[in-house]
Parts: C-alpha cells; structure tokens; sequence
C-alpha cells in the first residue's frame, strides 16, 4: 500500500486526481465514521461485561480453593494414628511432636496422595515443619506423577506468618494463614495457606499447602476461557503469566491508584487496561485478590482484542465498497484530464531514465515555449557537463585502483552491510584465489578464523586480532571509510601476513619453556634435599651449616617458582593451557591458595584475614585458574609488605562479584597501574634488577591478567604511594554466566 501511494504522489496527474478523490473520501468517511462509533459503543460493553465476569470468576475460584486447602489442612493435621500394617503411621500431631519423619511422611503421604485425586482441590505442594522451623516433610507433585518428589528437609524460619504460627498469634480471623511465596527464591510461586499443629494443647510445628501459581492459573484461564491470565504482587510485579510473550510489570502509578480506590473491596471491582503483547493485542481486567481480608496480589485476566475487530470487520465492507466506487469514478476522469497536461513531462522523464542508465548520448526532444521547454534545455546542458565529469571520475578510479592492487598487504573494502566490494592482487594471493575468479561476497565469506592455538606476544603485549586464512596467519585491522562530510561509507580491511613472525615467536616460546622445564627439575632436586638436610636426615647440623642449607632451600624454591611462572606464560602462549569453565566455590579455591603461602606470610610476621560471605553464589569460573591468580596476588603483597597484614575479601556487586587482595605495603604510583600487568615489570619500574630473594622477574601479574580475562573477568589495582595497594580482579555467577561475543570490530564490518 505504501510503494502504491508513493507512485501515485510521485507523478503530477495523480497529484491532480487525489484532491478530487480526498474530498469525495471525506464525505464517505464522515457517514461511515458516525456508523462506527455507535457500533464500537455497543461492542466494548458487551467486550468489558465478558471480561469483568471472567475476572470476578477467577478470584472468586482461587478464594475458594484457599478454603479447600484449608479444610484439607484441618484433616490432615487431626489424622489419627493408622494401625494398617502396610501404612503403619503415627498420628500426625505426634510425628510432629517426636521429630519422627518416617513415620510424619507415612502418615502424610496418603492424604498427598487423595488431595491430587479430588476434583475440588488442588495441592502440588505440602510441607510439614517441627517447633524449631525446620521441614520434616516436603512433598511435591508435577503433572501426573504416581509418587510425590520428595524435597530435602531446610529451615523455613524468616517467611511470612510462620513465627506467627509457631507461637500461637491470631488475628481477628483466625490461626490460619495465606500468602503467596517463593520458597528457594527462584521464579515458582505458590499460593500457600499455613495452619498450625497442636498435641496435647501445645503447638508442635504445622502445615503448608501450596499450589504452583504456574499451573493454577493454567487451570483458570482453560476453565474461563480467558486469552490468558498474569498475577501481580501487591507492587505491581509479575509473579507468573500464562501469556508465551513476556509481559511488563504495571507501572507504579495505576498501582497507587488502583489500591487506593474506595471500591477495590467491591464485589466483582476490576479495573480494564489495555495489553499490549506483540503482535497481539488484549484488554485485561486488573482484580484486587484478597484473602482473610489480606490483599494478596492482583489477578489480570486478559481477551484478545480480535473478539472485537471480528464484529468491526463485518460493518466495514459494505463501507469500503461504496467509497471504493466512488474514488475509481473520479481516479478515470482526473486520468483523462492529466494525461492531456503531463504528456510533455513524460518524453523528458524517458530521457532522464536513459541518461541514467548510461546513454550519455540521449537528448530530450521537448519543444515548447514554456516553463517545460526551459527545464529540457537545461536538461541537456547538464547532462553534457555530466559525461564530461564521468569520464574523469573513470580515470582517476582505474588510478586508485592500480595502486591498490599493488600493495603487498591484503586489503578488503566492503559497505556498511559487509558486501565486499574491492579486494587486492594480495588478498587474492593469501587465499588462493586465482585472478580470474569471482571476489567473495561477504567478508563473512572470506575463511577467517580467531588464532586460538598459541596467540604469540611481540613485545611487551599479546598480539591481538591475528586470524589463520588457510595456509597463512594474518593480522586483520578493521577501519571505517569516513568522507569529507565524517559521513561513513564503509569499511577497509588490512590484512598482514604475520605466519612468519607467528613461527618465529613460538619457536622462542617452545624454547624458553623447554629450557624453563629443564631447569625446574634440578632446582626441585636440589630444594628437596635442602629440605631433607634441615630434617635432620643426615644428623644434626651445626648452626652454620644450617643457615647456609636454609638459604639454599630457599633460593632454590624461589628460583623453582620463577621457572613455573615461565612455564605457565609458555604454555599460556603455545595454547596448551585448557580452561574448564564450571560452577566454583569461591571460598575454596580461596583457601587452598591461602594455605600455600600462609606459612611464609606468617614467618614474616604478617597477619592474614579472609572475608568470603557464607552465602556468595558459585562463580562460573576454572577452578585451577582462581586458586592460581589468588595466591599469585596474595604471594605478590607477601613479598612487598614488610609490616601490617593481608587481607582478602568478595564483595558482592549485583552480576558479578569483586575479589580482593589488600595489602599494607609500599604501594605503586598510579604511572605503574596499567604497566605492573605487563610481563617483566616489576617494583618502581621495568629498569630494575632483581635484587633481592623476595623479587620476582615480573610475570605473576600477568599471568594473573591472561587467567582472569581467559574467565572473562577483569583486573585492576587501587594503590598510593605508602598507604598500601588494593589488588581485585571481577568473576561472573554461575547463574549469570555473559554470552560469547564477536570482535567488536570484525562484527560491524560483518
């Protein structure tokens, strides 16, 4: 409809026709309008009446289901003892009692088990818990199971009405309770009524039963026939929708004002507003839940709007007929009329369009003493300036072009959509590519694959953005084609054969690891036997001989550790380090690496503290490589912390949580900050030696930087100068683990 009336606007006879046309449509329009209004009165009644039945229907049906579970609360907990030899079960008051769980899940396991089977009442969910808060009994059923999943026992102290229960409080209704909760704070919910227990006039625990909102409300919108049903919390926020869309929260402003009207308590009060659910369209009913005269929620069933348009289309037609009619009588009478005013105009359009298409030749044969002759001799004029300025455009292109093609280094044009729209003899060569055949489509066509195995280091840094295509490895840099006006037409990619830098550095690589493992072995040797000396294996030493072994050991160790620190950044560069990404617990691997220094922190005099909360979520993360980048860190403010302590703690940020390794040491310059996680630098510069046995040759940091970005972390450092440094590195939860992303880069130009 769109690309007709932009061909019918874009022709001047047509601009001639619509006024005609429009004034006839009005007219049309403004009778069939009143019709409408009138018939859409009738029809939302009727719409809003169907749907305020629906919403009084489904809380009516959940307030008497509440009651059903409560009566079936009342049973259960007066069950007598049952002397069948295949039950064999206590009472259930007397279970409770004793702290009897066989024999509380014996006796309750029938009465789970009848509840599932009558028509009137529903309970997935039924929980027993003794005087001291803790489940002795937790069944729940899904679907239609035969036996009930039985949940293992936990604490239920801290949720609502359960101290109530416990301690005999009432309110002006009763002992009993309801509420809507999540048990393990996840998104099932449960409609739960709670009941206490008594044995011989004392409360001894009490009993929930819940049903799953999920599958209640599934039941409710089949039994009312509603599009679909969402319950609220008292806020405002979803608790569960039937609806397959994602459904918004409502905004707090209809709350406020939906809990503050004087009828809310009304029987068969709702409130409708419109729902949007792409691409669907639906009217709910917003009804205020109450239980025990406590509000609970609101429940919002919800009709597609499609009952209504379904009336609206059958009054539409005849309408849209007659002003059909109408339009096409005048469209063929302004036709005649126009084609006798444009005719000239379409002898110079035909010219344009051949012009177009490249016949510089053409010229327009309009010859009239108007306004229209003038425009084709300019026409004409134009289009001579034109074929001259194409001409030169042509030659300095093919010049552009034979520079290009003679770079030595691959290069790719493409636009903004990634159509590949010039490549050099050099990219030719560095695929394969033989003169004479077609240039790949895409830049997603041209087979580059992430260097993965053994991404080499050149200086200071790791090489970044080297990619294999075929045979050769290449260093691909990304950069848009900006205009004059900064407007961007695109992208230019460089490709650089880097395979023979890439061999030559992991032969260095291969190299330094090989002598770094070679070297390991004696120093463990010789540390090992130091060690045995300082035993007494030998005999006794004298004080003399003691300290000289001792200082053996333990330049020994230092130097072993130094090697390992090598042979890490080796197999980090060669690709042979794996990474298990898994659910870690972060307090672990915390205190595995702690144990492995803390007897050197302590021989410092030093103090060490670890603040890691009791709760912390896992972290997704390698095992290996936690405990690794903490003792690097913990070990690294060992050696530069002469007095004072260590402390390591996680803070808890929302998605992600932030480790920290604080020391009381000299600190670093903020010039340092960026430049300590670079290989071989160390202390107050690169410039310094080692010199003394507490040093190291610069690495431990940044291998930590490989480890954490490798678990898609980040780290840092906060230090001043004499006050001490604050080293902290950042690990994703388990449960909120990031996608996998492409170059930023690579991706746009793809």
């Amino acid at each position: 409809m769109k690309r007709i009336w932009k061909q019918l606007t874009g022709q001047l006879r047509y601009q001639i026709i619509i006024p005609f046309l429009l004034l006839t449509l009005v007219v049309s329009v403004i009778g069939a309008s009143l019709s409408f209004f009138f018939l859409a009165q009738s029809i939302d009644e009727r719409f809003n009446n169907q749907l305020a039945s629906i919403a009084s229907s489904v809380t009516d049906s959940i307030v008497a289901q509440e009651r059903s579970n409560l009566e079936f609360l009342r049973e259960a907990a007066f069950a007598p003892e049952n002397n069948d030899p295949e039950v064999a079960a206590p009472a259930v008051a007397e279970a409770l009692a004793t702290n009897d769980r066989q024999g509380l899940a014996r006796a309750l396991h029938p009465y789970f088990r009848l509840a599932r089977n009558r028509s009137q009442l529903r309970i997935d969910r039924l929980i027993a818990f003794n005087q001291a808060g803790e489940t002795l009994v937790d069944f729940e059923s899904f679907g239609q199971a035969s036996e009930p999943t039985v949940h293992a026992p936990f604490l239920i102290q801290g949720l609502p009405y359960i101290d109530d229960v416990l301690t005999g409080r009432a309110d002006d209704l009763g002992d009993k309770y309801a509420y809507i909760i999540s048990f393990d704070g996840s998104e099932t919910y449960y409609l739960v009524t709670i009941a206490p227990v008594y044995h011989n006039e004392q409360i001894v625990g009490g009993l929930i039963a819940g049903m799953r909102l999920d599958s209640f409300l599934t039941m409710l919108r089949d039994r009312s026939q509603a599009a679909g049903i969402t319950a609220y919390d008292t806020a405002g926020r979803i608790l569960h929708s039937t609806f397959v869309e994602n459904t918004d929260p409502i905004d707090s402003d209809f709350v406020r004002g939906f809990w503050n009207n004087p009828d809310i308590t009304s029987e068969g009060f709702s409130v409708n507003k419109d729902l949007q659910l792409a691409p669907r369209e639906f009217k709910a009913a917003y009804a205020a839940l109450f239980i025990r005269s406590e509000p609970l929620g609101i429940i919002a069933p919800a009709l597609s709007n499609e009952f209504v348009m379904s009336d609206w289309q059958s009054a539409f037609a005849p309408i849209l007929g007659l002003v059909l009619v109408l339009a096409v009588s005048i469209i063929i009478v302004g036709v005649f009329i126009a084609n006798r005013i444009t005719h000239p105009l379409q002898d110079l359009v035909a010219t344009s369009k051949d012009v177009a298409a490249g016949q510089f030749n053409r010229r327009a044969t309009v010859y009239r003493e108007n306004e229209i002759g003038q425009l084709a001799v300019s026409f004409n004029q134009m289009t001579e300036f034109l074929t001259q300025l194409y001409a030169q455009v042509q030659s300095e292109a093919s010049q552009r072009a034979a520079i290009v093609d003679s770079i030595t280094d691959g290069i790719v044009v493409v636009d903004d959509q990634g159509d590949v729209q010039l490549i050099n003899r050099a990219t030719r060569r560095l695929m394969r590519l033989p003169d004479d055949a077609p240039a790949p489509k895409k830049l997603s066509d041209i087979p580059l694959e992430p260097l993965t195995d053994g991404v080499p280091g050149f200086g200071t840094q790791r090489a970044q953005d080297l990619y294999t295509l075929g045979d050769f490895i290449v260093r691909a840099s990304i950069a848009p084609v900006v205009g004059v006006d900064q407007s961007r037409s695109g992208y230019v990619c460089v490709l650089q054969d880097m395979t023979s830098e890439v061999a030559v550095d992991r032969a260095k690589t291969n190299f330094i690891g090989t002598i770094s493992h070679e070297l390991k072995t004696p120093l463990t040797v010789i540390g090992g036997n130091a060690d045995l000396l300082l035993r007494g294996l030998v005999g006794r030493l004298e004080d003399d001989q003691a300290s000289f072994v001792e200082t053996i050991r333990l330049h020994a160790n230092n130097m072993a550790g130094l090697l390992q620190n090598v042979i890490t950044v080796a197999h980090l560069d060669a690709g042979v380090t794996t990474t298990d990404l898994e659910a870690v617990e972060l307090a672990r691997a915390v205190d595995e690496a702690n144990w492995r220094v803390q007897s050197q922190i302590k021989a410092k005099g030093l103090t060490l503290t670890v603040d890691i909360p009791s709760d912390l979520r896992p972290v997704w993360a390698d095992f290996d490589h936690v405990r690794q980048v903490v003792f690097q860190l913990v070990d690294n403010a060992r050696r530069y912390t002469s007095s004072g302590g260590i402390s390591v703690r996680a803070l808890d940020c929302g998605d992600h949580v932030r480790v920290e390794v604080k020391d009381t040491g000299r600190g670093i310059p903020p010039d340092m900050h960026e430049q300590i996680f670079q290989r071989f630098i160390r202390g107050d510069g690169a410039s310094e030696g080692i010199n003394s046995a507490e040093r190291g040759i610069g690495l431990g940091l940044a291998i930590c930087k490989q480890l954490v970005e490798r678990l898609g972390g980040t780290i840092g450092v906060e230090s001043v100068p004499d006050q001490g440094s604050t080293f902290y590195f950042t690990l994703r939860y388990a449960d909120d683990t990031p996608k996998p992303e492409k170059s930023s880069s690579m991706a746009a130009a793809a």
